[in-house]
């Protein structure tokens, strides 16, 4: 029994041991979708063909050092043959005559030809030689290794363009080269046979954003984007609190009639960034916008009193703004919710003796709607907008419209011109139109843009809005993002 029960055993713990020892089985792979089949196959035969690209080029690239080493061995023979010492005219041999007994005719015998010595090669062009060859091994040799190189780069992009394919394929077996011997090569490039370019495709799931100065538009891919390059809705050039860079001189100035005796030259450093935009389709995006900019006047004149020119600070307005842009195919609206004040500057103050405050009605915020189309290289706009403010504070209605033209163009310059119209019910309505024209240069979003400009209407920026202008001057304008 004793003995059953320890074969038992025995018979156990063998049967367990070699199930420890077995191998476990992989798990079974998993079945492709046809659509990850139909993406595997593909991704496949892009391998297949660029390994049977590197092969022919590399086949035509031994072809063609072989000839080329063959040409270079029949030129060095036939190098070495003009070096080599003409072999001498055979000279007459001179005849022996051998006496004979009378009665026989004597008979002559041609003296041995002595042999020809042979020249070998100096110690010198052996050593010159074998510096050759070796230089020339090097050559090859370098050559050799910059296929190598150029092979190694088509395989590891081959090999990047699979990994970011959807579907991963299994990996494949490395084709080993077959070592070539070098050859000799000659001075001359090796000509490397050309790859077909392919066509480029452009894809359909994109929106264009903002033509600049007659660039190709802006592409940008459906998704999300932080800081992106461009405008969905252009800053308006003509409207002189827009958020931009410029600067006039005007040297015609006139308030209520009368001409200033010196010129005004008004400053402006802002910028409108957008900050995140989200496009869902073809002709489809939104974006934040956030702008800033100061205004300032400076006056330019002669002191009569002192006999020297000054020049001071009239006033600086501040504006900040957050925008939500919307792109809807050829249509484009803003949304803009903004806070502007103005502020005199110290120079002004002291010259006139100002010793009172002033009431300041250019100190609110306003919500405005803007819409803008371009028809025929003309961007058509007009907007409203309600003060934010109690009405004993500012009047609240305001509205906007214009036209400005701009060709697109691939010259390094082009023609513009437009105007810019607006309404305020705080100045009873009364227009103040903002007109110019002249030449933008660049080929980028960040162009430069002079004009021959002039205004007429209620004056724009400080507080003393309800006085009558009208300048004429020159400007220079650019948007810096």
């Amino acid at each position: 029994m004793k003995k059953t029960l320890s074969v038992l055993l025995l018979s156990f713990f063998a049967v367990t041991w070699a199930s420890a020892q077995q191998t476990p089985t992989a798990p079974p792979a998993r079945v492709l979708t046809p659509a990850e089949q139909k993406q595997k196959d593909k991704i496949d035969r892009e391998i297949q063909r660029e390994r049977q690209i590197r092969a022919e080029w590399l086949q035509k690239q031994r072809e063609y050092e072989a000839k080329q080493a063959e040409k270079e061995r029949q030129r060095q023979a036939k190098k070495a043959a003009k070096e080599l010492p003409p072999a001498e005219a055979p000279k007459a041999k001179p005849t022996v005559v051998t006496p004979t007994p009378s009665g026989t005719m004597p008979t002559t015998s041609q003296p041995a030809e002595p042999t020809p010595t042979v020249v070998g090669p100096t110690e010198k062009e052996l050593r010159e030689k074998r510096k050759k060859e070796e230089q020339e091994a090097k050559e090859a040799k370098r050559a050799q290794d910059k296929a190598d190189k150029q092979a190694a780069k088509e395989a590891k992009e081959a090999k990047n363009r699979a990994d970011r394919s959807a579907i991963t394929p299994e990996p494949t077996p490395q084709v080993k080269e077959v070592p070539t011997v070098p050859v000799v090569p000659v001075e001359t490039k090796v000509e490397r046979p050309k790859r077909e370019k392919r066509p480029v495709v452009k894809r359909a799931d994109s929106v264009a954003v903002t033509s600049v100065g007659g660039v190709e538009p802006m592409v940008v891919r459906p998704g999300k984007e932080f800081l992106p390059k461009g405008h969905l809705f252009d800053p308006i050039l003509l409207d002189p609190l827009e958020a931009q860079t410029y600067g006039s001189v005007l040297p015609g100035y006139w308030t209520e009639g009368q001409k200033y005796k010196g010129s005004i030259v008004p400053f402006a450093f802002g910028f409108a960034k957008p900050f995140y935009r989200r496009t869902t389709e073809p002709g489809r995006a939104e974006e934040w916008v956030l702008d800033l900019a100061s205004f300032t006047q400076f006056e330019a004149y002669h002191d009569d009193v002192l006999n020297k020119a000054r020049r001071q600070i009239v006033n600086t307005d501040y504006k900040i703004s957050i925008i939500y842009n919307i792109r809807r195919g050829e249509n484009n609206y803003r949304i803009r919710v903004y806070h502007i004040s103005s502020h005199l500057g110290d120079d002004y103050i002291y010259r006139n003796k100002l010793t009172a405050p002033s009431p300041n009605s250019v100190n609110y915020e306003q919500l405005d709607f803007t819409y803008s189309r371009t028809v025929n290289n003309w961007r058509l706009y007009g907007g409203a907008g309600i003060v934010l403010r109690k009405t004993e504070e500012r009047k609240l209605l305001s509205a906007q419209l214009g036209a400005f033209y701009k060709k697109p163009s691939t010259k390094a310059a082009r023609l513009v011109g437009g105007a810019d119209i607006k309404f305020w019910q705080q100045t009873d309505f009364r227009p103040g139109i903002h007109g110019g024209v002249g030449i933008e240069l660049g080929r980028t979003q960040n162009n430069l843009t002079f004009l021959l400009e002039g205004y007429s209407g209620f004056r724009p920026y400080s507080q003393y809005e309800q006085q009558q202008t009208s300048w004429i001057g020159i400007g220079l304008y650019l948007n810096p993002f």
